[in-house]
């Protein structure tokens, strides 16, 4: 063992320490004097529903380490996040401030052709950065691409690794810091990020299907799946009992994976002595939805399961309890730093859970996408959902096609000249790598070429060719409609495969390829797929995805009009289209039945209220986003992210 444990918790072990007293000077690598402030461990669990976790009264066995811990810990048994998804409510739990406040509402949005992300201001204050200044060793290990350096989130960890680590990688590397740091005199903030709850569960195949076969799992599971989930989330697939079935089982059995890593840390920091010197504290950032409101994933609403999160704090010497006030995550920060015994920073909005355990008061949450903005403000059991939309002209931003470089789309296409002209575009859900396909009639036909829209394709005995019953196969003929895949060399197609066609197929003109350049401004542009250029006009058709009918772009500095002018009152003012829903979450917990809200709503004062109040403090300004980056986006869309929605 690097670390011997010199801890008095265990009487049995008094006599054993005293034959050892000689050596103790020498080898204690963890002095414990009564003056030196606590560790701190503060643990985020990505997409973590509280109602999964035995604690809160799950019946399958997904938890066990947490539910141990929270049995000697307080437990709010009501918590709510900021968000519903990670990059706002991170920066809001780091922070102790509201989305309204630090701006952190853009994950991966268009601004006119630039794909953008929004950053926490160098101006924030951050948890880090507190114990920084309160002489903490700090560090942060995390698993999720919205956290990169540069996004601000680092500010205050002398030590801050985001990259690809499952549970088992990222517990290994947060006890590597602590052992890195084993004969520092200085106490330690170690902040880790699990992201193995998230999709696409990078779990071993034994935990995946600890509650359900690999078979039943496997829709949900891998590339394949992004096709389902988005035909789910755009209304084309509609979720049977048995799909919600398997999705929640593939999810507790990565759930239950990450609990097991959970436990070897934390058995990790006994070995080295330092569990009865250190406040443990986990939560989760946000939820998930399993098909309830007729969506799956998170990040597209503020519905109770992608906003009730766990929250379990660990601090030795403190008796076990539960607390069952709502609360909110903005509450982590003055609570951590009661626990750490260190002062409260000025201008703080949450509250001492510690302190003042049974204080109650509202929660709000909030959401941000292209053109509107979503709040929710829950008040004990009753809870108000309200979403405005900007008007149109509020500002010219100009539409841009949402074509994601790296990512394969169809092109239907026209001969014009010496131009190839789109008629329509397409998105495939099909791996970037996949060879250039290309379809229509063929001429020039020899012995081992040909053309298909004035392009030469080369063939020869390896050329596989395809052929299905009723097609004009597998004879190559002037007019004959075949699809050639393959590779560009030399400016020609070498054919890999020929797909043969019937007779009476229509003769269009197809290619289907990675996106490698977009240039688009005012309606007009250029698409290079693959090896070939492509003109876009205003006539292109662009299928199955939808462009706003109008103008409507919502910046942060519209939505911080809409709050400081006072919310529906300024809305009214100014043209926005607004939505209210009320829902009583004792009768309905699902959020399933939305009840009219009445006129001179309390409820909808008191957000406007407390809508311009934040604003007011704001710190986020135009200066606070960045170019997401090529290699940020590849990483965010490996986790499913996309659009402008996070």
């Amino acid at each position: 063992m690097r670390h011997i444990a010199c801890s008095s918790r265990a009487p049995r072990l008094v006599l054993a320490l005293l034959a050892l007293a000689p050596f103790l000077d020498a080898c204690e690598e963890h002095p414990r004097s009564p003056m030196r402030p606590p560790n701190v461990v503060l643990i985020c669990l990505d997409t973590v529903r509280a109602d999964h976790l035995g604690v809160h009264g799950y019946v399958r066995a997904t938890t066990p380490t947490l539910d141990a811990l929270a049995a000697r810990a307080l437990v709010f048994d009501s918590t709510s996040s900021c968000a519903g998804w990670t990059k706002p409510s991170v920066a809001s739990f780091l922070t102790g401030t509201h989305p309204c406040q630090h701006g952190v509402y853009g994950g991966n949005a268009r601004v006119g052709s630039t794909e953008m992300t929004d950053a926490l201001p160098a101006r924030a204050l951050t948890l880090a950065e507190v114990f920084e200044q309160h002489g903490y060793r700090t560090g942060a290990f995390v698993h999720n691409a919205h956290l990169r350096v540069g996004n601000g989130f680092d500010q205050g960890f002398g030590d801050y690794e985001q990259g690809q680590m499952d549970a088992r990688a990222l517990r290994w590397r947060g006890l590597d810091w602590l052992d890195q740091g084993s004969k520092s005199e200085q106490p330690f903030f170690l902040y880790l990020h699990f992201l193995d709850a998230h999709w696409p569960y990078p779990a071993p195949e034994q935990w995946l299907t600890r509650f359900a076969s690999a078979e039943v799992i496997a829709r949900f599971r891998g590339h394949e799946s992004k096709a389902l989930y988005a035909a789910i989330n755009d209304g084309t697939y509609v979720m049977s009992t048995d799909d919600r079935a398997a999705l929640e089982a593939l999810y507790d059995g990565a759930l239950a994976y990450l609990d097991s890593e959970l436990g070897r840390f934390l058995a990790g920091l006994e070995l080295r002595g330092l569990e009865e010197s250190t406040i443990v504290c986990v939560i989760a950032d946000h939820g998930e939805e399993f098909g309830e409101h007729g969506r799956v994933g998170h990040g597209h609403g503020l519905f109770e399961n992608l906003l009730h999160v766990p929250w379990i704090l660990h601090v030795p010497g403190r008796a076990p309890a539960r607390n069952s006030v709502p609360v909110s995550l903005i509450d982590l920060f003055p609570t951590l730093l009661s626990a750490a015994r260190l002062p409260r920073p000025d201008g703080l909005d949450g509250i001492d859970r510690l302190a003042e355990g049974n204080v109650r008061r509202a929660l709000l949450a909030e959401h941000k996408s292209s053109d509107r903005y979503t709040q929710t403000l829950r008040v004990e059991n009753e809870k108000l959902q309200r979403s405005f939309r900007a008007p149109p002209g509020l500002e010219r931003v100009e539409i841009v096609l949402p074509i994601a470089l790296g990512s394969r789309w169809e092109a239907e296409f026209e001969v014009v000249g010496d131009e190839l002209v789109a008629t329509q575009l397409k998105p495939r859900d099909e791996a970037p790598e996949e060879p250039l396909e290309l379809k229509g009639p063929i001429a020039d036909v020899s012995a081992s070429e040909f053309r298909l829209a004035g392009i030469r394709v080369r063939y020869n005995g390896d050329s596989k060719l395809q052929v299905d019953t009723g097609t004009s196969g597998p004879t190559l003929a002037n007019g004959l409609v075949v699809k050639v895949r393959g590779p560009i060399l030399d400016g020609a197609l070498y054919a890999e495969r020929i797909k043969f066609y019937a007779p009476d197929e229509e003769p269009l003109l197809e290619l289907r390829a990675r996106v490698e350049k977009l240039e688009y401004s005012q309606g007009s542009g250029s698409l290079t797929l693959g090896a070939f250029t492509l003109r876009i006009t205003p006539d292109t058709h662009l299928k199955d995805m939808e462009l706003p009918s109008e103008n409507r772009p919502l910046a942060r500095e519209q939505l911080a009009a809409l709050l400081a002018g006072g919310g529906a009152s300024f809305a009214a003012a100014n043209g926005f289209e607004s939505e209210r829903r009320l829902y009583d979450l004792s009768r309905d917990p699902g959020e399933l039945a939305a009840q009219e809200l009445p006129p001179g709503s309390v409820l909808e004062a008191s957000l406007d209220e407390l809508g311009a109040a934040l604003i007011g403090r704001r710190i986020f300004g135009t200066a606070d986003q960045h170019d997401l980056g090529d290699e940020a986006r590849a990483e965010l869309e490996a986790l499913g992210y996309g659009g402008d929605q996070r």
